[in-house]
C-alpha cells in the first residue's frame, strides 16, 4: 500500500519495528509475523513542540511552526502529511509528517504538539493577584536586571493610583487644564464605550493569558494538581516515543511558558532513561574526559567554546546510546523563555534558586561540577557460560545537559517597549553551555515592541524577514538541525546511532547496587 505521495510508502502503526503479529500458515496452525522498517525510514526523527501561553486551539501552534520551519519540496505539492497521532492519548492533536528528503540531509521526520492549555480551565482573578503581589513584593536585587525598569514602573503606577483613590492628589488641580466644550460628550461615549470593552479585554488576558503562567509558576496548593497533570502528561508522551522504537533522535522545543514545561519535562524524564536497558558494555572515552570540556566551555563562553562543547555533547550522547542508554533527546530549544528569569519565577530569593541548581534540582548546561558527572554501575550479564559481571559508567541524575545540546533564542529587550521582554539569554542563569542567539525582530513597529514575544517564527506575517541582523527563524532552523544525515551532525553525532546498538548482548541481566 502506498500513501497520497508518489514514492512514500504508508507509515507502519507505532509498533512498527519489532510489533508481532499473528497470522496463519498452511494447515491451519498460526504463525508468528514481524513488521520490519524499511532500510529508508531506520534513520527517522522526531520534534516536540510545546506551545506557550493562552486560549489557543489544538494544532494552532504546530501547523504554524511546520510551515515556518520546512522549506519547499519540488516533488511534493505539500510540505508535510496529517497523520494519526499514535503517541497521545489526546484525540485532537494529529502528527505531522515531513517526507524524508535526501538532498536537503533530512531523514523522515514527524512533528508533534504537547497541548496543555485545556489543564487551565478555572482560572481566577485572585489566581493572578496572589502571583503578582508575591513578585512585586521581592526586593528590588533580586528582580533580574532586565525587569527592573518595569518593576519600577509598575511601583509607580500602583502608588499614583493609590494616592488618587485615598485623595492625597487632589483632582482640582487639573482644574487649570482648558478643555473645549465639543469634547465633553465625545470624552462621555468614549468612557462608556471603554466601560464595555475594558472588562472584556480585562478578562482576556488576565485569565486567559496571564494566568497559565500564574498557576504553572506558583506552587501553591490549588495549583498542584493543575501543574502534575501537565508535566505527567507531557512525559507519558516523551515516553511513549521513546519506547515506540521508531526514532533515531527527539527535539524538544519550548516557546514562552511552553520552555519551562519543557525543561520540567526533561529533567524528570532524564531520570528515568539515563540507564541502560539493557547494558552493552564498552570504552566510553567521551564520558571520561567530558568534564574538561565543561570546564573549557566555563572558562570560554565565546561562540567557539560553546560550539566546541556542543560537540562534545553530541558525541557523548551517541556514546551512551552505543552503551545501551534509551535517552534519545539530542536538542533542546527554546523560544522566548521566561526561563531567564528564573532566579524571580522558580524560587522564592536569588540565593534559594541558586541552591537548587547545586543540588542538581534545577540542571545545569554544563552540569554543576561539583562532583564526578559519572559513576560506575555494575551489572550481571547472562551468557551461556552463565552470568558474567560487567560495568557501564553512569552519568548522575544532575546531568541531562551532558549529552542534550540547548539551543536558546531571544529579542533583546530594552527601553520598556522593545524586545521581548519575557525571554533573555539563558547562560548566564542556567550555564555557559548554552547556546544564546539574540535574533533581530521582524520589520515593523509593532514587531519590535513587545509584541515580537509571539513572532519567533512568524516572520511572514510580522512584516517579513529583518534587513539586518540575526533572523530568528533562520536560527530555529540551525537549531533544529532536521538535516541530520549531513554535515557536523553525522559526522559528530553519529547519526545512525539508535538503541539497537546497545542490545548486542541478549539475555537476562539485573542491576547490582
Amino acid at each position: 500500500m502506498t500513501s497520497e505521495r508518489a514514492g512514500e510508502p504508508e507509515e507502519v502503526s507505532a509498533g512498527q519495528a519489532g510489533e508481532e503479529r499473528t497470522g496463519v500458515e498452511e494447515g491451519g496452525r498460526p504463525a508468528r509475523s514481524r513488521e520490519v522498517a524499511a532500510e529508508s525510514r531506520k534513520v527517522r526523527q522526531a520534534v516536540v513542540v510545546i506551545h506557550g501561553v493562552g486560549e489557543q486551539r489544538p494544532m494552532d501552534t504546530l501547523r504554524g511552526f511546520v510551515e515556518a520551519v520546512l522549506d519547499p519540496d519540488p516533488r511534493y505539492k505539500r510540505k508535510y502529511r496529517s497523520k494519526p497521532d499514535a503517541m497521545n492519548e489526546l484525540l485532537e492533536t494529529r502528527c505531522l509528517q515531513a517526507p524524508r528528503n535526501h538532498g536537503a540531509g533530512r531523514p523522515l521526520t514527524d512533528f508533534y504538539e504537547y497541548y496543555w492549555a485545556y489543564h487551565m480551565e478555572g482560572s481566577t482573578y485572585a489566581h493572578v493577584l496572589g502571583w503578582a503581589w508575591e513578585l512585586l513584593r521581592r526586593r528590588p536585587s533580586s528582580v533580574p536586571g532586565a525587569l527592573r525598569p518595569a518593576y519600577y514602573a509598575i511601583w509607580f503606577l500602583l502608588a499614583a493610583a493609590l494616592a488618587f483613590a485615598l485623595g492625597i492628589v487632589d483632582l482640582s488641580l487639573f482644574r487649570f487644564i482648558p478643555i473645549p466644550a465639543w469634547s465633553t460628550g465625545l470624552l462621555t461615549g468614549l468612557s462608556g464605550l471603554a466601560s464595555l470593552v475594558l472588562p472584556i479585554l480585562l478578562k482576556k488576558v488576565v485569565l486567559g493569558v496571564v494566568a497559565d503562567a500564574a498557576r504553572y509558576l506558583s506552587p501553591t496548593p490549588g495549583n498542584i494538581a493543575a501543574r502534575n497533570t501537565i508535566r505527567a502528561e507531557g512525559l507519558k508522551l516523551l515516553r511513549a516515543l521513546h519506547a515506540s522504537g521508531k526514532y533515531t533522535r527527539i527535539v524538544i522545543v519550548g516557546h514562552s511558558l511552553g520552555s519551562v514545561i519543557g525543561y520540567d519535562i526533561i529533567r524528570n524524564l532524564w531520570t528515568d532513561l539515563r540507564k541502560p536497558d539493557p547494558p552493552n558494555p564498552g570504552k566510553q572515552p567521551e564520558l571520561k574526559g567530558f568534564g574538561k570540556e565543561a570546564e573549557k566551555v566555563n572558562a570560554d563562553p565565546g561562540p567557539a567554546g560553546v560550539e566546541a562543547y556542543r560537540q562534545a555533547q553530541h558525541r557523548l550522547w551517541a556514546e551512551n546510546v552505543g552503551v545501551g542508554v534509551p535517552w534519545l533527546v539530542t536538542d533542546f530549544v527554546t523560544l522566548g523563555a521566561p526561563l531567564a528569569h528564573g532566579q524571580l519565577l522558580m524560587a522564592r530569593t536569588p540565593e534559594e534558586f541558586a541552591a537548587t541548581k547545586e543540588q542538581y534540582e534545577y540542571p545545569c548546561c554544563p552540569p554543576v561540577l561539583d562532583e564526578p558527572l559519572g559513576y560506575e554501575q555494575h551489572y550481571d550479564i547472562g551468557t551461556e557460560q552463565g552470568p558474567v559481571r560487567r560495568s557501564v559508567r553512569l552519568l548522575h541524575h544532575g546531568a541531562p545537559f551532558a549529552p542534550t545540546r540547548w539551543t536558546n533564542i531571544y529579542f533583546p529587550y530594552h527601553r520598556l517597549i522593545f524586545g521581548d521582554m519575557i525571554g533573555g539569554p539563558l547562560g548566564p542563569v542556567f550555564g555557559r553551555g548554552v547556546r544564546d542567539v539574540a535574533a533581530t525582530p521582524a520589520d515593523g513597529f509593532l514587531s519590535r515592541t513587545v509584541c515580537c514575544h509571539t513572532q519567533y517564527w512568524d516572520e511572514a506575517g510580522a512584516g517579513g524577514t529583518p534587513k539586518s541582523g540575526t533572523s530568528a527563524l533562520k536560527a530555529l532552523g540551525v537549531a533544529l538541525g532536521l538535516d541530520f544525515l549531513k554535515g557536523k551532525h553525522a559526522r559528530e553525532g553519529s547519526g545512525t546511532a539508535s538503541p539497537e546498538h546497545g542490545k548486542a548482548n541478549g539475555g537476562s541481566l539485573s542491576a547490582v547496587p
